[in-house]
């Protein structure tokens, strides 16, 4: 019999659906061993264009929400008990 790994992909709170749809998307193609692009296909693009929020984000979304789903790095430290609970998950 086949065993696959079975995985659990969970988020946090506080999205905008430009979030929302760039993060799951780049989620899905990642374990699912698709290339990920630089830029979006139009139709893609397009798709994040007609979205909306009704909060101060929502007014004018940085433009590489609607090109790609992949955002700049942002260096800085990582706090020891997240070092140690992705120690802990990957060793299982």
């Amino acid at each position: 019999m086949d065993r696959t790994r079975c995985l659990v992909v969970l988020g946090g709170g506080g999205y905008n659906p430009w979030t929302v749809g760039r993060c799951w998307a780049l989620i899905w193609g990642t374990l699912n061993n698709h290339a990920i692009p630089e830029t979006l296909p139009p139709e893609a693009e397009a798709g994040l264009r007609v979205l909306s929020l009704d909060r101060a984000i929502g007014r004018d979304p940085p433009g590489h929400w609607f090109t790609t789903l992949l955002d700049q790095p942002r260096p800085g430290p990582v706090r020891d008990e997240i070092r140690q609970l992705t120690k802990e998950v990957l060793s299982r």
